[in-house]
């Protein structure tokens, strides 16, 4: 063994070797905590986007459903003082905006008809389940090139506004927006009914009285029967029967909260300031069946192809 004034080499070696070794520490990164309403597999594929773009650690609750258990839930996470909570599903984020104070932000999503439940408050934002009617119109538009006049199923309690706004889009697309106001869904009939001739496809709302399963049955019967289309919500409906509608991709929505999340981690961006963002990534679903109603067939799937390939959705086509 070699030594040095006195001390053998592999002494002065060993200090320089364990630092070497040691793991270098960088700063900590922000917490999330995602509190699921449920264990859905759309919630699964949500989470896998928003982990790819958020720069944070992210942690997974699932709640039970009782909004007693939620709010114990989230009384313990105001403890411990996230530096976000992403809130999945009507349970999660009602308890959210109910149980935290204003010093832990909420981020909500998967949240259908988020307006009935009045989420709005200075530390939550969101990302709806509902574009600005734009997409679904110029979809239509596509679909069915001759259609003037489009006929929206809705409660003027609720979503008048979504009338408003579907207007402003329609008359730059060349199409006039027919209100069918119905204040029960006894009554849906009867108004659909009095529709006859005045419409040349239809465009389906997030309505608390006309969204459930019965009226969009009545809906999708009046499209076939009058041979006009019909621009549902969800791909569920159009498997039913109805034309097409353009849904939020879970995973394009997951990373467009992920974005959002550094906005208000790492910008310090209030989320009271923010509005609900509408969806950026969407899903065409597409009936062929009911579709061909339209006009011969190869054309309608085509032009539907085409307008989906423009837009860069991805479509999903049912018989």
């Amino acid at each position: 063994m070699r030594w040095i004034r006195g001390l053998p080499l592999l002494t002065l070696l060993l200090p320089v070797v364990v630092l070497a070794q040691a793991p270098s520490r960088g700063p900590a990164r922000p917490r999330v905590v995602a509190v699921k309403s449920a264990s859905l597999a759309p919630y699964a594929s949500f989470l896998a986007g928003f982990s790819s773009e958020a720069r944070a650690d992210v942690t997974e609750v699932t709640l039970e459903e009782s909004p007693t258990e939620a709010a114990r839930v989230f009384k313990s996470l105001a403890a411990q003082k996230p530096a976000l909570i992403l809130a999945l599903g009507p349970l999660a984020a009602n308890a959210a905006r109910r149980s935290l104070g204003g010093d832990v932000p909420v981020l909500f999503a998967m949240v259908p008809y988020h307006e009935k439940y009045g989420l709005e408050a200075p530390h939550v934002t969101g990302i709806a389940l509902t574009s600005d009617f734009g997409p679904e119109l110029a979809a239509l538009k596509a679909l069915a090139p001759a259609a003037k006049r489009v006929g929206i199923l809705h409660d003027p309690r609720s979503s008048a506004g979504s009338v408003t706004q579907a207007r402003s889009v329609g008359s730059g697309l060349g199409l006039s927006i027919v209100p069918l106001a119905v204040e029960s869904q006894e009554r849906v009939g009867e108004v659909l009914e009095g529709a006859v001739g005045k419409v040349d496809g239809l465009l389906m709302v997030a309505d608390k009285t006309v969204g459930n399963a019965s009226v969009v049955q009545a809906l999708i019967a009046f499209s076939a029967a009058r041979r006009i289309p019909l621009v549902a919500l969800t791909a569920s409906q159009v498997k039913e029967g109805a034309t097409l509608a353009l849904s939020p991709a879970p995973l394009a929505l997951g990373q467009q909260a992920g974005r959002l999340a550094n906005r208000i981690i790492h910008e310090r961006v209030d989320p009271g300031a923010l509005a609900v963002a509408r969806p950026e990534g969407l899903d065409l679903s597409f009936n062929l069946t009911a579709a061909k109603k339209s006009g011969p067939s190869c054309d309608v799937a085509l032009e539907v192809l085409r307008f989906a390939a423009r837009r860069d959705f991805a479509v999903k086509v049912y018989e």
